[in-house]
């Protein structure tokens, strides 16, 4: 049995829909090379960090002395905290 179509092809009285043509192909070939950038970025930014040596900061002005003077102990606190700022 054939659709009812008339003369002007249109079928049952109403015109042809035409498909919309939706282009998903570009917009995924973007999006995957834009993640292949950021995985890349990331992975030679993290080798960077890994291959960065690391020295820890050691003061060898001041040694500790093991002194149960309270004179000694209070003065190399008074040293210590010389450098940090009250400010609340």
């Amino acid at each position: 049995m054939e659709p009812n179509t008339n003369a002007s092809g249109m079928m049952n009285g109403m015109p042809p829909v035409a498909k919309e043509n939706k282009k998903v192909g570009p917009i995924l070939g973007a999006l995957v090379i834009v993640l292949v950038i950021i995985i890349a970025a990331l992975y030679f930014f993290s080798q960077k960090l890994n291959t960065t040596p690391v020295t820890p900061e050691v003061n060898t002005e001041e040694a500790t002395e093991t002194s149960s003077d309270a004179a000694v102990i209070e003065s190399d606190l008074d040293a210590q905290l010389q450098d940090i700022d009250y400010s609340f």
